[in-house]
């Protein structure tokens, strides 16, 4: 089964607060609303029949989810934690970098040499590499005709672009996901031919 995964469209915090870690419970705006109606538009005009839409259990993402799936005509599996975004710790939760704690702004200064740690809450890098991995791998090999969406967050879908490359320690992973750039409602990969 092919798979193309989707970022979420843009959602509340993502406007109001562009700068912090997104908060779990965050909606969907009739602006992210708006761009997942687009990417279904682009989708079925390039020809892509997906045959199921997967999702991440929070918010944005499972709207953004019923969005593609009444848009395209296809089933919706239930949400799964599989595709979630990383989680990052309670103490930074809807805050900006300023407003940051002085016990994650100290994690932070150490995470990469300690892969396995994290705050009350939080998702540690090790952790987020063994589920980007299983995500990675969980829809089995590509099969002509048969298509999947998976509907996720940036830093997850950088992680299993990151494995996908060839990417290996945790720490690397975590790094190269902060890094990856996708625009809410944009496909990954994206060989060019769905825009």
């Amino acid at each position: 089964m092919t798979t193309l995964w989707i970022r979420h469209g843009t959602s509340l915090d993502g406007i109001t607060r562009p700068h912090a870690h997104a908060r779990p419970d965050t909606p969907l705006t009739a602006r992210g609303a708006a761009q997942i109606a687009v990417t279904a538009h682009t989708l079925r005009n390039r020809g892509v029949r997906p045959t199921i839409v997967f999702t991440s259990p929070h918010p944005r993402a499972t709207t953004s989810a019923e969005i593609l799936a009444a848009l395209l005509g296809v089933p919706l599996a239930a949400p799964n934690p599989l595709y979630a975004e990383w989680r990052a710790p309670d103490c930074v939760l809807g805050k900006e970098p300023d407003d940051y704690p002085p016990e994650y702004r100290t994690w932070r200064t150490h995470r990469l040499r300690a892969p396995g740690s994290t705050l009350a809450g939080g998702e540690s890098l090790t952790a987020l590499y063994e589920r980007a991995m299983a995500a990675s791998t969980v829809l089995g090999h590509p099969v002509e005709g048969n298509t999947a969406l998976i509907v996720s967050h940036r830093v997850l879908i950088g992680a299993v672009a990151a494995i996908t490359a060839g990417v290996s320690r945790p720490q690397d992973v975590f790094q190269a996901a902060r890094q990856f750039t996708l625009a809410p409602a944009g496909i990954w990969p994206d060989s060019g031919q769905l825009r």
